[in-house]
């Protein structure tokens, strides 16, 4: 394996770019569409974000003896981004394009944020910090079963 300090990269890109295609078919009127994107975005981020608080913050916060401060201002934004997946899944109902995409400039600029926080500041630094267990960091995100996580939350 590479003993690079990058190995934690998501891959937020692609929760940015079904954020893009629920706009293009919101944009369109395809409400079909946006449904089973909007459904898709959530399960993958809901998914992303428990892997990263039950196994990639507990273990940088295990690894360092510091204040948990970086993981958790990164949960408080979690929070932030289910709060304004919840307003759209509401909005959603109401099959208003305008409404829904003026919705979605909020999430899309706190997801944003939130991923080049992750991406440029936080992943390197815990990439770094947990590297000697990247194995068996690496094998709990593979296997994770969100099934199996004690969140039972829904968006």
């Amino acid at each position: 394996m590479n003993d690079s300090i990058n190995w934690l990269n998501h891959d937020h890109l692609g929760y940015e770019l079904l954020l893009q295609d629920c706009q293009t078919a919101a944009e369109q009127e395809d409400w079909k569409g946006v449904k089973r994107i909007f459904e898709k975005l959530v399960t993958g981020i809901k998914v992303h974000m428990l892997m990263e608080e039950e196994v990639l913050y507990p273990a940088y916060e295990a690894a360092v003896n510091t204040p948990h401060d970086p993981t958790q201002a990164l949960r408080e934004e979690h929070s932030e981004i289910v709060r304004l997946l919840r307003n759209l899944s509401q909005v959603l109902k109401t099959n208003d394009s305008e409404l829904f995409l003026d919705s979605l400039v909020p999430l899309e600029e706190v997801m944003t944020k939130h991923h080049e926080k992750e991406e440029e500041i936080f992943l390197p630094m815990a990439g770094h910090v947990l590297l000697a267990q990247r194995d068996e960091i690496m094998r709990k995100l593979e296997s994770f079963d969100p099934k199996a996580s004690g969140d039972t939350g829904s968006v």
